[in-house]
């Protein structure tokens, strides 16, 4: 960027900006391209609100490139449709803000075109979305590469930008302070549109190539990609950002004033629903906090549970995915000392059982509950939150190794999940072998390691309802244990 340059000065805060490649702004640019990779969203959208200010500022159009190709880890008829539901409406947004839209659905690898690099050499700059996790960094550092003009990745992911905190952090108890001072300058500071005067002008620019135009038609049409066709989409589970809106007016009306209470129960559906539209960032974390906030306020116990998963739990795995190599983000080094310590200490120990991994996938163990966590996965996409922890410690005491453990949580989780591929995924993972977490008393093969069992978790839950939905014939004959009184909640 120029000499002097002021990301302030033109209403961005410099937080959320990563420098990706350093360059002079050219002599000549026909426009400001957004390379839009994780943010499927107009409103609130930083990285494109960047875009529109860089660009008017420069006085040229912003144009929007975005394509999904067929070769991602995982690809699937399940996240193909998911995605591929909500672009034509995401086209609309962006072409209402005078940006026009041009997207790319190549059909298998041999057809996709490495676009950026040719539509970069037109471009003033390329700001794109930064996400720390998954292929992100990676297309980002080969963009970098490709292009002779700046590069820039912008935080849309977190409310507190995640350059804020400097360091990574042992646990949540650590960064809980720190994002507590700085939520009075960023929790409900909604970004705010910029005058997309400059950005109409980009309606007379020509792509080079021919965008789809209508992507939601081939949802239902998936043969002809060059996909994994046996994970199918999840029925009730549709793309896009109006129905990832409905899903959280739903939550805030009925679900948020009991989430204290009901986070925990898998029979009682308190949880939000909203992870796979963070994940796929059709929905930014500061306004789902803000529309719970206002519908109770902040002290409301069930809003303040919440908000304590959407906006410390969740910028943890951030934070630790921010400053953790991509590479070495799902790796036993990684990992605090201790726990290191514990579990190669116990490495050796007798596994009461070894699964192969086709039987974990098919749901095919001696134990119903997670052979039921296991089924909810395959068939909606998802794992109640609290028996995902459940389910992450039994691959560990089900694997010959931790680092085959997290291999195989990530390979199950990402195959199937709306929500996989996520770096508070990848923290998660890492939880379950003690990252963020303090010693417990020692036991065979999970050493210091925080232990679950399937008969705790069926003392302190009600499974009734969650076993009739999930569990299959295994379950038919499974005695629940009487559940454990939970002493009563004081104001109650």
């Amino acid at each position: 960027m120029p000499s002097g340059f002021s990301w302030t000065e033109i209403g961005v805060d410099p937080a959320r900006v990563r420098v990706v490649r350093d360059a002079p702004l050219p002599a000549q640019g026909e426009y400001v391209l957004y390379w839009c990779m994780v943010n499927q969203r107009v409103p609130h959208n930083h990285a494109l609100q960047a875009a529109i200010a860089l660009g008017n500022r420069l006085r040229l159009p912003v144009v929007c490139y975005h394509a999904l190709r067929p070769d991602y880890p995982h690809a699937s008829d399940r996240l193909h449709a998911f995605v591929l539901q909500g672009l034509e409406e995401l086209g609309a947004a962006m072409r209402a803000r005078g940006v026009p839209y041009w997207l790319e659905l190549p059909r298998n690898a041999r057809h996709h075109v490495p676009r950026v690099a040719a539509l970069g050499r037109r471009a003033a700059a390329v700001v794109s979305d930064w996400f720390p996790a998954f292929i992100i960094p990676g297309h980002l550092r080969g963009a970098a590469k490709a292009l002779e003009v700046p590069l820039v990745a912008v935080d849309a992911s977190c409310v507190v930008p995640m350059q804020r905190i400097a360091e990574r952090q042992v646990g949540a108890y650590a960064l809980r302070p720190k994002l507590r001072k700085l939520w009075p300058e960023y929790l409900g500071r909604l970004p705010r549109g910029q005058d997309p005067a400059h950005a109409r002008a980009a309606e007379r620019v020509d792509p080079g190539f021919t965008p789809e135009e209508h992507p939601g038609r081939l949802a239902g049409a998936l043969d002809g990609f060059d996909i994994d066709h046996s994970v199918p989409p999840v029925s009730g589970r549709p793309g896009g950002r109006a129905a990832a809106l409905r899903v959280l007016r739903a939550f805030v009306r009925d679900s948020v004033a009991r989430f204290d209470e009901a986070r925990n129960e898998p029979g009682q559906h308190g949880q939000s629903g909203v992870s796979p539209a963070l994940h796929w960032g059709l929905l930014f974390a500061g306004e789902v906090a803000q529309a719970c906030i206002e519908a109770h306020g902040p002290r409301h116990p069930g809003v303040a549970s919440f908000l304590e998963e959407l906006l410390v739990r969740r910028e943890l795995g951030f934070n630790y995915c921010l400053h953790t190599e991509v590479k070495a983000q799902l790796r036993v080094s990684s990992l605090p000392r201790w726990a290191q310590q514990t579990l190669e200490e116990h490495a050796r120990d007798r596994r009461e059982h070894l699964y192969a991994l086709e039987e974990l996938d098919r749901g095919e163990t001696g134990d119903p509950l997670w052979n039921a966590a296991q089924r909810e996965l395959r068939e909606d996409g998802r794992i109640h939150g609290y028996l995902r922890m459940l389910w992450g410690k039994k691959i560990l005491e089900w694997s010959r190794t931790p680092q085959e453990a997290l291999e195989r949580m990530a390979h199950l989780n990402d195959r199937y999940a709306l929500d996989g591929r996520d770096a508070v995924s990848v923290a998660n993972f890492m939880w379950v072998l003690g990252l963020h977490d303090r010693p417990f008393q020692e036991r065979p093969v999970l050493g210091k390691v925080r232990p679950m069992s399937s008969l705790r978790t069926a003392e302190k839950v009600d499974l009734g309802p969650y076993l009739a939905r999930y569990g299959g014939p295994d379950a038919a004959g499974v005695k629940l244990p009487r559940r454990k009184k939970r002493a009563a909640r004081k104001g109650a």
